[in-house]
């Protein structure tokens, strides 16, 4: 189980410094074995009529204008996810997949004695009545957009959202495999009915 890092206000500017300086880091993990996953699909999908895929030429993890590592590792993750869908990876692929990252700090407050909250977006942290001590959360977001190359038009998302730990900080990759693996276990094995879906 990993310990939440919790920062007092007085060191809030340093620990958002650090967040910054580490791009690899806009990687999520916690205590619980899953990450909060949420999911959307295009109305009418149907996932069989595309064979291919491929990576959109300068995704926005890569918004600096280089390959960062956090880029290098979740195409590692995703070819993974998406080979074993059978697609096959090409340089004309049927679909094209972006990577988003973020994160965002959060000041809570919380009463001696009370303990680490949990996933979900309200319940990160330390949290209670009547606090005494104030802490700042990093909450971190993995977004996953796959779209239809021929069309231009995104057919399916996945977000992963959760506590940046610094375990996750310091060795982002496996934090990334899983979040990635939590993403495409919710990607569509068949044709979907014709209205949008919305997990």
């Amino acid at each position: 189980m990993n310990i939440p890092s919790r920062t007092p206000r007085h060191r809030h500017s340093a620990g958002l410094a650090a967040a910054l300086i580490l791009p690899a880091a806009l990687i999520l993990t916690a205590c619980q074995t899953h990450p909060q996953v949420r999911t959307q699909s295009a109305p009418a999908l149907n996932v069989l009529q595309y064979q291919t895929f491929g990576f959109v030429h300068r995704p926005d993890t890569d918004n600096s204008g280089y390959t960062t590592l956090t880029t290098r590792y979740l195409k590692d993750a995703v070819s993974r996810e998406m080979l074993a869908r059978g697609y096959t990876l090409s340089d004309k692929p049927d679909l094209e997949v972006n990577f988003v990252v973020g994160t965002k700090d959060k000041v809570e407050s919380s009463p001696v004695g009370v303990g680490y909250g949990g996933w979900g977006f309200r319940r990160f942290g330390w949290f209670g009545y009547g606090a005494n001590d104030v802490y700042t959360v990093t909450e971190g977001s993995v977004r996953i957009d796959v779209v239809d190359h021929s069309q231009h038009a995104l057919i399916w998302s996945g977000t992963a959202a959760g506590q940046v730990t610094d375990k996750a900080r310091n060795n982002p990759q496996p934090a990334i495999d899983k979040a990635v693996a939590a993403i495409f276990a919710k990607y569509p094995k068949q044709p979907l009915v014709a209205n949008a879906n919305v997990k």
